[in-house]
C-alpha cells in the first residue's frame, strides 16, 4: 500500500533535562531495551533453562558420594543358638566389637533410561523457548515505550496549538476590552470573547495535566523511577513510523507467539515419549570401596582396617505402579492435544489481529490526509474571517464560529495523528516486526 508523504513537526518542551540532552524515540527504545527490570528478568530465565540444560544431562554422568559412620555399640544384640546344635543347652553370642567405623565411597553410573535421554533431549526447545522469550519481552518494550512517547508528542503539538490559540484571544480580548471602555463594542461581544479564551485555557490545562501523565507512563515503559527526569525530542518525523504495509507479507510463522507455541508443542511431545519410557527397564552400574575399623576400646578402634570392594549391575523392571504411569502418560497426551488446539486457535487469532490493524492503518491513512486538507481549510476560512472581521465586514459570530470549526478541525488532525501513529504501532505489532522497526528508527 502507498503511503502518503507525510512529516509533521511536533514540538515538545519540558523543564527537566534527562542526562544533559533530549532523547530520540530510538534512544528511549534502548533505554528501555537495557535498563527495564523485565528484560533482566527474562535474561535470567535464558540461564536458567541452560542451568536445567545441565540438570537433565547431569542424570547420565557418574555420580559419586562419600559416607561414613561410627558407631558404639552401647549393647550389642545377642544370638540365641538353639539346644542340640552345638551343645546340649541353648548357647547365647553376642558379635562384633563395641566401636566399629565404616568410610564408603561409590560410585553409580546409569547404562540406559530411556526417561533420562528424553528428558536431555527436552533442553534444546526449552532453550529456544526461553530465547524466544526473550525477544518477545524485547518488542513488548519497544510497543510500550513507542506508544508512551508518542502519546507525550501529540499532546505537546495539541499544547503548542491551545497555546498559539491562547496568545490569540488574549490579544483579541484586550482589544475587545478597550473598544468596550469606549463604547465601541457592547458588553455581550467581549463576554463572548472572554468565554472562548477561557475555554483555551481550560483546554490547554487538561492538555499539560494529559502530557505529563504521558510523560510518567513513558517513564515506567523505559524503566525509569518517576522521581528521575526526562527530556524527549521537540520534534517527531513519522514518516519513518510509518513504513509500506502491504497484507501480502503477512507471515505468521515468523511471530514470536508462533515460534513459542510451536516450542511448546515439541516440548509437549518429549514429554509424551518420557512418560511411555517410563514403562521400559532402567539399567545402571555401581562401584563401591570400602573399609572397617573395630575396636573394644576407643583408642584402639582405628587401629585395624579391613578394606572391600564391590562391582555390579542394578537392573529396574517396573511391573504395576497402580495405574500412577498409566496416568501419567494420558494426562501428557491430553495437554498434548490441548496445546495443538490452541496453537490452531491462536494462529487464527494472529492472523485476524493483523488483518484488522492493516485494515485500521489504512483508514488512518485516509483520515489523516482528508483532515490535513480540513485542517488547511479551516484555517484560510479562519485567517479571511478574521480580516474582514478587522475590517468591520464581518461579526464576531462569523469570527467565534471560523474558530470553532478551526479548532474542530485541528483537534480531528490530532486525534487521527495520533491514530494513524498507534494503528502503526499494532501493524508492526500484529507482523511481528517491531525490532527491525525500532532498528531503522
Amino acid at each position: 500500500m502507498r503511503i502518503y508523504s507525510l512529516c509533521i513537526g511536533f514540538l515538545l518542551f519540558t523543564t527537566q533535562v534527562y542526562a544533559q540532552q533530549k532523547l530520540t524515540l530510538k534512544e528511549c527504545i534502548a533505554f528501555s531495551l537495557q535498563n527495564h527490570l523485565s528484560n533482566k528478568v527474562y535474561l535470567n530465565n535464558v540461564e536458567i533453562a541452560n542451568q536445567q540444560g545441565r540438570e537433565a544431562l547431569a542424570g547420565y554422568l557418574p555420580q559419586v558420594a562419600g559416607t561414613a559412620t561410627f558407631d558404639y555399640n552401647i549393647k550389642r544384640q545377642t544370638t540365641i543358638i538353639p539346644a542340640g546344635a552345638f551343645s546340649p543347652t541353648e548357647t547365647r553370642l553376642q558379635f562384633g566389637q563395641p566401636f566399629l567405623t565404616t568410610p564408603v565411597i561409590q560410585l553409580d553410573q546409569v547404562l540406559y533410561d530411556q526417561s533420562l535421554l528424553y528428558g536431555i533431549k527436552a533442553n534444546g526447545p526449552n532453550k529456544e523457548i526461553s530465547a524466544l522469550s526473550l525477544k518477545q519481552n524485547q518488542e513488548t518494550l519497544i510497543y510500550n515505550t513507542s506508544a508512551a512517547y508518542i502519546e507525550t508528542v501529540i499532546y505537546s503539538e495539541r499544547i503548542r496549538i491551545l497555546t498559539i490559540n491562547e496568545n490569540k484571544y488574549k490579544d483579541l480580548l484586550a482589544i475587545k476590552k478597550l473598544q468596550f471602555e469606549k463604547g465601541v463594542a457592547t458588553q455581550v461581544e467581549y463576554n463572548r470573547i472572554l468565554v472562548t479564551y477561557k475555554n483555551i485555557t481550560a483546554e490547554k490545562t487538561l492538555a499539560e495535566t494529559n502530557k505529563e501523565l504521558a510523560l510518567n507512563k513513558l517513564k515506567d515503559a523505559m524503566g525509569m523511577t518517576l522521581q528521575e527526569s526526562l527530556s524527549i525530542n521537540d520534534s517527531l518525523d513519522y514518516a519513518k513510523l510509518i513504513p509500506d504495509s502491504d497484507a501480502s507479507q503477512f507471515d505468521v510463522t515468523q511471530l514470536y507467539a508462533y515460534k513459542i507455541n510451536a516450542e511448546k508443542i515439541h516440548l509437549q511431545e518429549i514429554d509424551v515419549k518420557r512418560k511411555q519410557s517410563a514403562f521400559l527397564p532402567t539399567l545402571s552400574g555401581y562401584a563401591r570401596y570400602g573399609a572397617q575399623a573395630y575396636g573394644a576400646e576407643f583408642n584402639t578402634a582405628f587401629d585395624r582396617w579391613f578394606d572391600y570392594s564391590t562391582i555390579g549391575l542394578r537392573l529396574n523392571v517396573p511391573i504395576f505402579s497402580g495405574f500412577r504411569r498409566d496416568s501419567q502418560l494420558k494426562q501428557s497426551k491430553l495437554t498434548l492435544d490441548n496445546a495443538k488446539q490452541n496453537f490452531i486457535i491462536n494462529n487464527n487469532t494472529m492472523q485476524l489481529q493483523y488483518m484488522n490493524a492493516n485494515t485500521q492503518l489504512k483508514k488512518s491513512y485516509n483520515d489523516v490526509a482528508n483532515n490535513k486538507e480540513n485542517l488547511e481549510l479551516a484555517q484560510e476560512v479562519f485567517d479571511i474571517t478574521n480580516l474582514e472581521y478587522q475590517k468591520g465586514s464581518a461579526t464576531l459570530t462569523d469570527l467565534l464560529n471560523a474558530e470553532y470549526s478551526l479548532k474542530e478541525a485541528q483537534n480531528n488532525y490530532i486525534t487521527s495523528t495520533l491514530n494513524l501513529l498507534s494503528s502503526t504501532l499494532n501493524n508492526e505489532k500484529a507482523k511481528g516486526t517491531l525490532i527491525p522497526f525500532a532498528t531503522k528508527l
